[in-house]
């Protein structure tokens, strides 16, 4: 529909009642058009979900490298198994040396001898330094410790403003403090 033919409409029509019923109609009409018009459009943002490809969500390599993991493990697994059948029908070691144990029975090692008498020396050396430590009388004085510590305390007490006390000294003192003044109430 074109806008001049709703224009031109009315002018036709001559009777006012028959004005109100064509218009209705026409706008009516015109309004049906619209929304027909309005359904078609498409939309200027595409707010629809992205197209979904199955690439993306069916990850082959991933699928390959797991299924090469199961496969590598089930094969050491099987090996595993295998070898501890064949160690428990045999009773033994299982060692790519069959004559290990008949070895090992038979000869000692050549240096298990060196080993052992270098463990004796060791321990009679270790004996012997315990011996010196258990008879030797200690070196240390403490009662010059002591002394060497109440000169070294009058020294810093003369270089002090206010010279530090002892506990005992201040104990005492507080004690004559005291003597002293319940003998002077006292009399």
């Amino acid at each position: 529909m074109n806008k001049a033919d709703y224009l031109a409409f009315p002018a036709i029509v001559g009777t006012p009642g028959q004005y109100n019923s064509m218009r209705k109609m026409w706008d009516g009409h015109h309004y049906k058009y619209h929304m027909d018009r309005m359904g078609n459009v498409k939309p200027m943002v595409d707010n629809k979900a992205p197209r979904t490809f199955i690439h993306c969500h069916l990850k082959m390599k991933k699928i390959q490298t797991e299924q090469e993991y199961l496969m590598e493990m089930e094969r050491n697994n099987r090996v595993l198994v295998s070898r501890i059948a064949r160690t428990m029908a045999r009773r033994g070691v299982d060692n790519w040396n069959d004559d290990y144990e008949i070895f090992s029975k038979n000869k000692a090692s050549a240096g298990a001898d060196e080993r052992n008498r270098g463990l004796v020396k060791i321990s009679l050396e270790n004996q012997a330094i315990l011996e010196k430590l258990t008879c030797t009388k200690p070196v240390y004085n403490h009662k010059q410790w002591l002394q060497d510590f109440k000169v070294t305390r009058e020294y810093t007490n003369r270089l002090r403003k206010y010279p530090q006390t002892s506990c005992k000294k201040v104990i005492h003192q507080f004690h004559n403090m005291h003597n002293v003044t319940a003998v002077t109430n006292a009399e």
